[in-house]
């Protein structure tokens, strides 16, 4: 093999060597990224961020900016909410919130996981970001009230399974849209 094949291949692979990286994440590290959220999403060129688990005002504003940049959309998935629970009432209020400027909400009883997943739309070949583990976007845990911990990849074949994990979820009749589960009374 010729010596400039032979470079060349090896400046690809360490091109590729990103991808198959994967960092623990611990409290301080998932809130660094949680309060970098929107730059995270559009210096990574990402269209869409699908996540589940539960959302406060914390992370309102950064997934508002996101999802009124030109081709880019939210899809966010939560569990039921408890009326009687202030608390998840307040959660309420940030999902409403995020629903009129467009952010897609469902509800499923069953969603436990917890992950987000960032990607490009309509790209054969997936490129994204996975954070997965047990945070959620809300004050407990972004706040480091609570002792959490994940992983966070841009490995491929872990980002394309979590998003058709996340489609599979989102289009299963357990999954109905937030306003049809908690319609605004008037």
């Amino acid at each position: 093999m010729a010596y400039e094949e032979f470079r060349k291949k090896i400046v690809n692979l360490q091109a590729d060597w990103g991808l198959f990286q994967i960092e623990f994440i611990n409290k301080d590290s998932f809130k660094d990224f949680a309060d970098r959220l929107f730059d995270n999403l559009s210096n990574g060129c990402f269209d869409e961020v699908c996540i589940t688990g539960y959302f406060s005002e914390t992370i309102r504003e950064q997934l508002e900016r996101f999802s009124k940049m030109q081709g880019h959309k939210v899809r966010l998935i939560c569990q039921e909410l408890d009326p009687r629970k202030p608390r998840e009432m307040k959660n309420l209020g940030v999902l409403r919130k995020l629903r009129k400027v467009g952010v897609e909400v469902k509800v499923n009883n069953r969603i436990h996981a917890r992950f987000l997943v960032a990607h490009i739309l309509g790209q054969n070949e997936t490129f994204g970001l996975l954070v997965i583990g047990s945070f959620d976007f809300n004050t407990e845990c972004i706040g480091k009230e609570r002792l959490d911990a994940g992983i966070k990849t841009k490995h491929p074949d872990l980002v394309k399974s979590a998003l058709e994990l996340f489609d599979e979820i989102w289009n299963t009749t357990e999954s109905i849209p937030l306003d049809e589960i908690y319609p605004i009374r008037t």
